[in-house]
């Protein structure tokens, strides 16, 4: 899979619409049109060769005398001419070659009054000569053979210079109405950049750089509001033209996962009852709560020098068997669980395959809890980063702050573990506030759904490590990796009353021997000895987590009777009958759901 930026921000709060390089669609490409390929090869002579467009003979006096000119000359005379940038200079060209004087005595040539031409112009051709410095005088018929051009053009360029005594200006088209336009575009790019977007939760690998509107609006809105506005008549081919072709701008669908406090601040402010004063004070209070938000995110774009960035999270649960079938809507299924840590290159890092990391293992293997985590992302930095934390200066962290998973003492029982095999390694933990915990670790978990959402059936773990090995290094439990009880082992060593609420904590440092707590992003840490008198963190001895099932007896019924109405094959149900072995019908029959 081919690298993807991830200079996008992570935060999901409004920001400015900015014009985007590129934009949505790409531009029409003139250069390379059919059209203008023909018209620069018209232009260039490309299609031409110079040839004398008559018979006359050079006499001594004759006022042709082509028949001097040989094949090179006409090569000299055709190359002079297209070699002009422009079509005016080209005229210039033209009138190099012409002698133009007034007529002094009119003599008719024909009787016929009506057929007599007022000709108030005498033109005289010539052409240059490789071997002689003079000009070759030549008649009109050779003349624009030689260069292949119509009579017309050269008749009007002899017009103008005998009237005005200049070269003739460029006359073609023009750009009447290129201010006019370019001012409407202008304020058309003005217009959308007063609306707010966001970055998407999820990176889509098809859209680099999307940003999206709010998911009440479309183009054709935007547009009846422009006109609204700016009071002007605008079509809207153009609207549409600027905003696909400046911008890249989707619109976004209803949040799912919004903060809460954000959908309670908008709600506050928009209260009919509340007095200028009040929402005035609610507006405050939402402005600080962004910006206690941005910090997380600006901490996390960051990058230090000789420091290695991870950010780590769960994936919504996988299910075992996966089907398209109705019965499943209302079925138990078995989980498969997915912990992914990602290394983070900074804002305008690019995210490799190699900097993913994703831990799968089954819910008959074990629960979600925070020993899994802890020994996965031990396993990370242990085995599989071994080199870039050894080399590295400090390890910064981002996760969430789940108290069951990231956010307790068995990671950071873990944690200060860690720094015994790396005892000069510095540890920062930083956590987001709560609803706005969007990381890198979700894009990709994002692009894995778009990819296992068009899979119809999906029956063994097997598939899904197969989907999950396009998207970064797939580590299974039981044959890569294996648990430990931190929990257990941090109870023997750690304080049971503490000095300070780790759910409370915005970042932990731990670099030395003791946990420093910070519950604001700014500020010093406040640093707190969590060991039991005469405990050592080399004490710390986890011990080895034995497999164990966390399905129920109701659960493994739904399962079995799925499997039945699928018809699956008999390797796919002795899989699930190895599986739900331990489970019995004497277990608990609570929805685990």
């Amino acid at each position: 899979m081919s690298a993807l930026n991830c200079c996008n921000t992570f935060d999901g709060l409004d920001e400015q619409v900015r014009p985007t390089p590129g934009g949505r669609k790409r531009r029409l490409d003139k250069e390379n049109h059919k059209k203008q390929q023909k018209k620069k090869v018209r232009h260039s002579g490309g299609a031409l060769m110079p040839t004398v467009g008559c018979q006359h003979k050079a006499a001594a006096k004759g006022f042709c005398q082509a028949e001097r000119l040989s094949p090179d000359d006409l090569m000299v005379n055709f190359n002079y001419f297209y070699g002009k940038p422009n079509k005016v200079d080209q005229d210039q060209a033209i009138l190099h070659l012409l002698d133009i004087t007034q007529v002094t005595r009119k003599r008719p040539k024909v009787q016929d009054i009506n057929k007599q031409k007022d000709r108030n112009v005498s033109v005289k051709y010539s052409l240059l000569c490789n071997r002689h410095p003079e000009k070759v005088p030549v008649c009109k018929a050779t003349f624009i053979k030689v260069f292949g051009i119509s009579k017309g053009r050269v008749s009007r360029v002899a017009q103008y210079y005998a009237e005005t005594a200049e070269a003739r200006p460029e006359r073609r088209g023009g750009a009447r109405h290129s201010e006019e336009h370019a001012r409407r575009r202008q304020l058309i790019v003005e217009h959308i950049q007063s609306f707010t977007c966001r970055a998407s939760h999820y990176g889509r690998r098809g859209a680099p750089g999307r940003k999206y509107l709010p998911s009440d609006l479309n183009v054709h809105k935007m547009h009846e509001l422009f006109e609204a506005q700016s009071h002007a008549q605008t079509s809207y081919s153009l609207y549409y033209s600027v905003f696909s072709k400046e911008f890249n701008l989707g619109f976004g669908h209803p949040a799912t996962d919004a903060c809460a406090d954000c959908a309670k601040y908008k709600i506050r402010i928009t209260d009919p009852n509340l007095t200028d004063t009040e929402k005035r004070m609610e507006s405050a209070s939402f402005i600080l709560h962004r910006r206690r938000a941005r910090v997380f995110y600006d901490m996390l774009g960051r990058v230090a020098e000789g420091h290695l960035t991870l950010c780590f999270d769960m994936m919504q649960n996988l299910v075992l068997p996966k089907t398209a079938i109705g019965q499943a809507y209302y079925s138990r299924q078995m989980y498969l669980y997915l912990f992914g840590v990602v290394v983070h290159h900074g804002e305008n890092g690019y995210q490799e395959k190699d900097d993913v990391h994703l831990y799968v293992w089954q819910e008959n293997e074990g629960s979600k809890d925070s020993n899994m985590i802890a020994s996965a992302l031990n396993d990370c930095l242990k085995v599989q980063l071994q080199d870039k934390v050894s080399r590295s200066r400090g390890l910064r962290l981002f996760s969430d702050s789940c108290f069951g998973q990231n956010k307790n003492m068995s990671m950071v029982s873990m944690l200060m573990e860690l720094r015994q095999l790396f005892p000069n390694l510095g540890i920062e933990h930083t956590f987001p506030v709560r609803g706005h915990s969007y990381l890198p670790a979700d894009r990709v978990f994002g692009r894995i759904e778009q990819k296992i959402r068009k899979m119809d059936t999906i029956l063994l773990p097997q598939e899904y490590h197969a989907i999950l090995q396009q998207f970064g290094n797939v580590h299974v439990y039981g044959t890569d990796w294996e648990a430990f009880d931190y929990r257990s082992a941090s109870k023997d060593c750690v304080k049971a009353q503490r000095s300070f609420k780790i759910s409370e904590s915005r970042m932990l440092d731990l670099s030395t021997n003791k946990v420093g707590v910070k519950t604001t992003y700014n500020g010093e840490y406040c640093f707190h000895s969590v060991l039991k008198r005469g405990k050592r963190w080399a004490d710390l001895k986890p011990e080895v987590l034995p497999k164990q099932s966390s399905v129920k007896a109701a659960k493994k019924r739904d399962v079995l009777a799925l499997l039945g109405a699928i018809g699956v094959s008999d390797a796919v149900r002795a899989f699930y009958d190895d599986a739900l072995y331990q489970v019995t019908d004497n277990a608990g029959l609570s929805d685990d759901e």
